[in-house]
C-alpha cells in the first residue's frame, strides 16, 4: 500500500513541477513579448493595450499559482479566456491575418498552464482528504 501511495505522491510532484517550470516559460516568451511592445517607438493603442494589460495579469496570476495552486489555476485559465477574446477582438479591430490564430496563440499556452496547476492542486486535496 505504502508503494501505491509513493507513487502518487511522486506524479504530484511531477505535474506540480511541470505547471512551474512550463509556467517559467511561456512566462519567459510573453515577457519578451511585453518588453517588445512597451520599448518600442510606437506605442500600443487601442485595442492593444487591453491585450497588453490583460497579458500582464495573466502572467502575475501564473507566478500566483505557485502558492496558491487552485486559485491561481482557476484566475490564470479565466484570465486566458479573457485574454483570447482580447486578442480576437484586436486581430479583428487591426484586420490581421487569420482572427482565430493569434487569440490560440495568447490563450492556449495559457491555458495549459492553468490546467496543469489545477490538477497539481487536486491531487494535493484529494491526498489531503485521504491522509484525514
Amino acid at each position: 500500500m505504502n508503494d501505491v501511495q509513493s507513487v502518487t505522491r511522486n506524479w504530484e510532484t511531477v505535474i506540480r513541477w511541470i505547471a512551474r517550470l512550463s509556467s517559467l516559460a511561456i512566462n519567459s516568451v510573453f515577457l519578451l513579448i511585453l518588453f517588445l511592445a512597451l520599448t518600442n517607438e510606437d506605442k500600443p493603442q487601442g485595442a492593444a493595450i487591453p491585450v497588453l494589460v490583460l497579458l500582464a495579469l495573466t502572467m502575475v496570476s501564473c507566478l500566483a499559482a505557485w502558492r496558491w495552486e487552485r486559485a491561481g489555476g482557476i484566475t490564470v485559465l479565466v484570465g486566458a479566456v479573457c485574454l483570447g477574446v482580447a486578442a480576437y477582438s484586436a486581430s479583428r479591430t487591426y484586420g490581421a491575418g487569420p482572427h482565430f490564430l493569434i487569440p490560440l496563440v495568447y490563450a492556449a499556452p495559457f491555458l495549459l498552464v492553468g490546467t496543469l496547476f489545477l490538477l497539481a492542486a487536486r491531487d494535493m486535496h484529494a491526498r489531503d482528504v485521504s491522509s484525514q
